[in-house]
């Protein structure tokens, strides 16, 4: 399942751990409250912090992005934590409920929608796209087969060299063209788009999303319950992989 990778960090939470200030107020060993971990990362609530299946390891988790630190501050784990009695991902099971509620956050009036002709919709999924980004491309190239499978395809812009690039004007051309939808065919064709300009557009909106759903490349495709499908995926394998994940 092949995306076109972004430049990202690690998770901000984990830098922000290694960064922070040696955690205060408690002997070692003790154990933290939420409230002093909290205290310690910017940009963490005590809302974010819950206790993990683990005795002693607490989960962090801002948007998708998820983090267990040990209940006296001191070590730091990434991955995935799978329940082996019931074989789930529950990192993951994690991720997917956030990015639920993120996606659920944005204006639908801010997405570039393809809808199919005959109005039988059977799976919903959203889709960040990078104009100039070769998988974007081939897979808007399938648009008309992926609509007539009965998939309903909800475009969000994620240029990936960032603001003030080539890939982030022509995002903005395509938000200020009067038929939107043509204009994102044209530019993923490789055509030119007028100069237009219409004030504030979504792209730094759905840019900074991205970031928060823990994106790593385009396209980046996601179920309605928020589960991530991958990067490119011809239409007969995203119809099975929607038909399957629907069971």
């Amino acid at each position: 399942m092949p995306a076109e990778e972004t430049a990202v960090n690690k998770s901000w939470i984990a830098v922000s751990l290694i960064l922070a200030a040696p955690l205060a107020g408690a002997e070692e060993g003790a154990p933290l409250t939420k409230e002093d971990l909290a205290a310690a990362l910017k940009g963490v609530e005590v809302g974010d912090i819950s206790e993990s299946p683990v005795p002693g390891v607490y989960q962090v988790a801002v948007g998708a992005d998820v983090a267990y630190v040990t209940s006296d501050g001191r070590y730091l784990l990434e991955g995935e934590l799978y329940d082996l009695k019931t074989n789930r991902n529950l990192t993951e099971q994690t991720r997917e409920e956030a990015r639920v509620d993120l996606l659920a956050s944005v204006d639908p009036a801010t997405m570039i929608v393809f809808k199919p002709e005959d109005g039988v919709v059977k799976h919903t999924i959203t889709v960040f796209t990078d104009v100039d980004c070769g998988y974007c491309r081939q897979f808007h190239r399938d648009i008309a087969e992926v609509n007539a499978l009965g998939i309903e395809v909800h475009y969000l812009f994620y240029p990936r060299t960032g603001p003030d690039t080539e890939s982030w004007a022509k995002a903005e051309k395509v938000w200020c063209s009067a038929d939107r939808n043509a204009a994102l065919t044209r530019a993923k064709l490789g055509g030119s788009l007028p100069d237009a300009t219409c004030g504030e557009t979504p792209v730094a909106m759905h840019y900074d999303l991205g970031h928060r759903m823990g994106l790593r490349g385009t396209p980046a495709i996601y179920s309605s319950t928020g589960e991530h499908l991958g990067g490119y995926l011809p239409p007969a394998t995203l119809i099975r992989v929607l038909d399957e994940s629907a069971q």
